[in-house]
């Protein structure tokens, strides 16, 4: 990433409003609905040139696209990997990691809440989503499917960046950690937690290198690694949390292997629980 010794660089994580009236497009295009080339330089690229200009307006030195492009869902997932499937979620068990926590158990009032309006934060005018009825799972051998699917978003945020005619000095692409991804998959295929774990990096390492490749900062996406700590049952030990957390940023460095780490920022949030365990992944310069 680019630094300055005379000012303070802007920039934020990645996740932008979509502009007014394209409200379903994201989830169109994370679900790999929209993927012929006439039809996203038709309706998606002219938002993203929209997205552009109005981060650069407003003084933000390293930008994104928007982050219109990823989605926790089985359609986004089999765009990208093999081995990946659904099935009904069967009785008593939850469809992803955020549906039993040792967080829900402590706060079961505001969570019930959250349920009762289908929402994940109960926040005003966050729209509500449909329950959740499957989990999606690895069944096989999870691979990278290729760079066809971050490809479309890499062209298409390059083709918006050349036509909003504005200066555009650094960009950034986030893409998901291995540890992140393991919250919304779950493993019925390897035999240990590792080999699923670092089966993802291996699977993630394609896209990891098409985003530096295309000339963009690549952010890893990691916010599980501190959010496990509240989630997890029974409650670990710290050093058993440490091992835990170890283990992910080991996954990260894995499928970072040969990116040169100027071409790569690192985005965790959630950070509690964790201040006192002092790892540090190659791809940050600070200490979680």
């Amino acid at each position: 990433m680019k630094k300055s010794l005379s000012r303070v660089r802007t920039s934020h994580v990645g996740r932008l409003p979509p502009p007014k009236g394209w409200e379903d497009m994201p989830a169109r295009l994370a679900n790999a609905e929209v993927t012929d080339p006439a039809s996203i330089a038709a309706q998606v690229t002219p938002a993203i040139v929209e997205t552009v200009r109005r981060q650069v307006d407003a003084g933000i030195d390293s930008i994104g696209d928007g982050e219109f492009w990823t989605a926790r869902s089985l359609a986004h997932y089999t765009a990208h990997f093999t081995g990946i499937e659904a099935r009904p979620v069967a009785r008593d068990e939850p469809p992803t990691t955020r549906h039993s926590t040792r967080e829900r158990d402590e706060f079961p009032d505001f969570y019930a809440d959250c349920d009762r309006a289908g929402t994940l934060f109960l926040v005003p005018g966050e729209r509500p989503m449909p329950p959740v009825t499957v989990r999606v799972v690895a069944r096989g051998p999870v691979k990278s499917k290729g760079p066809e699917a971050i490809n479309r978003q890499l062209d298409t945020f390059k083709a918006a960046i050349e036509r909003s005619a504005v200066a555009v000095g650094e960009a950034f692409v986030p893409v998901l950690a291995p540890g992140w991804l393991d919250h919304f998959i779950f493993n019925e295929y390897y035999k240990t937690e590792d080999e699923f774990l670092f089966a993802l990096a291996d699977a993630l390492r394609e896209e990891y290198r098409a985003v530096v490749a295309a000339g963009f900062v690549l952010q890893i996406d990691d916010p599980g690694l501190p959010d496990w700590w509240d989630m997890l049952k029974p409650e670990p030990s710290v050093e058993a949390y440490r091992e835990f957390a170890r283990r992910r940023i080991d996954a990260v460095n894995h499928a970072l292997a040969g990116i040169p780490e100027e071409s790569v920022r690192y985005h965790l949030c959630w950070a509690a629980g964790t201040a006192r365990t002092p790892m540090i992944c190659r791809s940050s310069t600070s200490s979680i």
